[in-house]
């Protein structure tokens, strides 16, 4: 009746040079022009919701 689900391994990344770009890319700040974007944008979420 039940159904057998088969545990999922973990992606391996083997290329230490692709495991650097992602963490570089992971801790880049945020830029201030996506910022200014974002915050906008929230204000503009939160006047319909008044």
């Amino acid at each position: 009746m039940g159904t057998k689900v088969k545990p999922v391994q973990p992606t391996e990344i083997k290329d230490k040079k692709i495991i650097k770009e992602i963490i570089g890319q992971i801790r880049k700040p945020i830029p201030p022009s996506v910022e200014k974007k974002l915050k906008k944008n929230d204000e503009l979420i939160m006047k319909f919701f008044k």
